[in-house]
């Protein structure tokens, strides 16, 4: 296992450190999880605004009218 290091203000270790209390984690555990966490969201919204844009260079979306008329409903 690796391990990253990374400076913070002694404000913001002890904030850390009341969080990973809080949560009943390690200030690895958390500051781990977290990262990673914020990381797979920028993931998820940059697919997201992907697909976004192309469904509206391609739109074919339908009224729920026009689909009742389709299925004979």
């Amino acid at each position: 296992m690796s391990t990253v290091t990374f400076r913070v203000t002694d404000e913001e270790k002890a904030f850390i450190q009341s969080m990973a209390d809080l949560n009943g984690l390690s200030l690895s555990e958390l500051a781990r999880t977290k990262l990673l966490e914020g990381l797979e969201d920028q993931i998820d919204m940059a697919l997201y605004e992907k697909a976004i844009k192309s469904h509206e260079l391609n739109d074919e979306s339908i009224s729920h009218q026009a689909m009742l008329q389709e299925l004979g409903l």
